[in-house]
């Protein structure tokens, strides 16, 4: 659920960042979307290391998109927020009960992979500026 959550403010950041064209900082855009600004520096963080975002440092800083808003595919916010062990890790743990649960756990995780291709496939086929009026 929180990867979900993050991929949202991650999308939402990166499209009010391209309506401004201009920095903005960590508290401007968490008031912005109405969310939690140490949740939002997180997901803003993830976003900058993977090249999406300019971060400038002091009073005048904040972030800033570094690339245009069609040439960032949905599924690089997904790929840069996205936490791969706790996705689907409370219900993985739940098969330690019996003894088949080795079997469950395997084709599970092939479930989970082919989803994870075909979400980001998709994601693939959608940009920011797809999200813009």
């Amino acid at each position: 659920m929180a990867q979900v959550k993050r991929l949202g403010y991650g999308l939402q950041a990166l499209k009010l960042l391209a309506e401004q064209n201009r920095h903005m900082n960590s508290s401007e855009l968490a008031a912005a979307l109405h969310c939690e600004p140490t949740a939002l520096r997180k997901v803003l963080s993830q976003l900058a290391e993977q090249g999406l975002l300019d971060v400038r440092q002091g009073r005048c800083g904040g972030y800033k998109l570094s690339v245009r808003p069609d040439d960032i595919p949905l599924s690089a916010i997904y790929l840069a927020v996205k936490d791969e062990a706790a996705e689907w890790q409370g219900m993985l743990d739940t098969l330690k009960v019996n003894d088949s649960s080795e079997k469950v756990e395997t084709v599970f995780k092939q479930v989970l992979s082919e989803i994870n291709q075909v979400l980001e496939q998709k994601l693939r086929g959608y940009t920011i500026a797809d999200l813009l009026d």
